[in-house]
């Protein structure tokens, strides 16, 4: 008797904690911030519309004829004065007509490098950084388009000295109604408004890949060993030498998700693998002494990413005291009918059935499986350098 009352007491505290810091990551810790930017007031940034810096744009690419013709004109229609932009392309290694369409591209400002040998996206921007020549880097993606007034908006807070790196808002637009296209919208849009308040408050914690902007001086090179995340990691460096890390809402730029719940789940499982590498490249930032970039860090990064753990552990305790407690048998059959529409929106995700917001269960155990799987290739060290093209 005392051994079981022992299991149900520890089981009852694995599942308050789990479910504790899970309700606490995605609900409790966005009201606290979006309550202080209103308490406080946002941190003020001293932006000048005439700030004009030369700008380098860096763009590492693989494999991207689909989309190339389009960045390449979308590239074209940017407002910002000619003699102050160039366009730096890094080509890992691509085996399609990428190589082709760059070199037959035109442009004063162009300049592309062609790498044999594949390596991935670290190596890559380590090298275009390298041999940037803007006092402003911007990245970009193949696949990001920008407004054409973009860039300018993104080098604009840099005239205040506090500010090392801008963050643009990305806007995700759906490629077909699948179940991981609506998803994603619906998660994106949660991060976004997250990332103003944090931004408002005090700093970013990382960027979004194909729309950010960095002073060239503060950029600190790849771990070349390893596979991270870039535009998270990058930013954080700057964070690290004391600038700050903003969000400019009217820098737009507009990406179409992956069109398929595979290929989110194959980015997702990606992306954890090297968040989870990443950790011990910004270990200082998670002391208390980083005030609330460390307060951020734990509360919006490293407890979401240990959410498919925690979820498991609760729905473990769940199986153990569910048998003699009311209250927990409802909750076991909350769980069980949550996995119940999951399963069922893959049956349908794969008929290629459009599910709409019924597809959320779906999509939210499908990108928990998928972190569960990049958390176990960090542990595994099996995830490569080098990435697919999934769209």
């Amino acid at each position: 008797m005392g051994f079981a009352q022992g299991l149900m007491d520890v089981a009852g505290v694995l599942f308050w904690c789990s479910i504790g810091a899970v309700v606490y990551s995605y609900f409790v810790y966005p009201l606290v911030v979006a309550i202080m930017v209103r308490m406080a007031g946002s941190r003020p940034v001293a932006a000048d519309d005439g700030f004009a810096p030369s700008v380098s744009v860096v763009i590492s690419i693989y494999n991207e004829e689909a989309v190339l013709p389009e960045k390449l004109r979308n590239l074209e229609a940017t407002r910002y004065p000619r003699e102050k932009l160039n366009f730096i392309f890094g080509s890992d290694g691509s085996t399609d007509r990428t190589n082709g369409i760059l070199e037959s591209w035109e442009h004063p400002g162009k300049r592309m490098v062609s790498f044999s040998r594949r390596r991935g996206k670290g190596p890559v921007l380590n090298d275009l950084v390298r041999s940037a020549e803007g006092e402003v880097v911007v990245f970009s993606d193949a696949n990001t388009m920008y407004t054409p007034e973009t860039i300018g908006r993104l080098v604009r807070p840099l005239a205040d000295p506090a500010v090392g790196a801008v963050c643009g808002e990305l806007v995700l637009l759906p490629d077909g109604m699948d179940a991981g296209g609506v998803g994603e919208i619906s998660y994106w849009s949660y991060e976004n408004w997250l990332k103003r308040n944090e931004s408002d408050l005090h700093t970013l914690l990382g960027a979004t890949g194909g729309v950010y902007a960095i002073r060239r001086g503060l950029f600190v090179p790849l771990p070349e060993g390893k596979s991270i995340t870039d535009d998270f990691l990058i930013p954080l460096k700057v964070v690290m030498k004391g600038f700050r890390v903003i969000y400019a809402r009217d820098a737009l730029a507009y990406e179409k998700t992956s069109g398929s719940m595979i290929g989110e789940f194959k980015r997702k499982a990606r992306i954890g693998a090297q968040n989870f590498a990443g950790i011990s490249e910004f270990l200082p930032l998670l002391g208390p002494g980083a005030g609330f970039t460390a307060f951020a860090l734990w509360s919006h990064k490293i407890i979401r990413w240990c959410v498919p753990l925690l979820l498991i552990l609760a729905f473990g305790a769940t199986l153990v005291l569910a048998p003699g407690s009311v209250f927990f048998t409802v909750v076991l059959a909350l769980e069980l009918v949550f996995l119940l529409l999951s399963a069922a929106g893959f049956v349908a995700d794969r008929s290629h059935v459009g599910l709409g917001v019924a597809g959320l269960p779906y999509y939210i155990t499908a990108m928990n499986a998928a972190l569960l799987v990049g958390f176990f290739r960090f542990i595994a060290g099996r995830q490569r350098s080098t990435w697919e093209v999934l769209r």
